[in-house]
């Protein structure tokens, strides 16, 4: 299963498809995100953001930022600062 991923910097629009997992820096650790998972509100620290998608992950470094899952399991990244690794 996937959701649509979107991750955001003040630069414009990093990525924006469907993913079959996210994996986050979170401040209070690091976590994953898969489809359906719960609505949820979580600030992120500086780190590697790794997306999987078919079978092919695509990592992206972040300073910091806020990852939300919304009621309709979609998940966006505002990042302050990102960029592919």
């Amino acid at each position: 299963m996937s959701f649509k991923l979107s991750i955001v910097a003040p630069t414009g629009m990093i990525f924006e498809d469907t993913v079959n997992s996210i994996a986050v820096p979170g401040t209070e650790g690091g976590f994953e995100v898969y489809s359906r998972h719960m609505s949820l509100i979580s600030s992120l620290k500086a780190g590697r953001v790794r997306v999987r998608q078919d079978g092919r992950e695509t990592a992206y470094q972040i300073t910091s930022g806020v990852l939300e899952v919304d009621l309709e399991h979609n998940v966006t990244l505002l990042a302050d600062q990102a960029t592919a690794v």
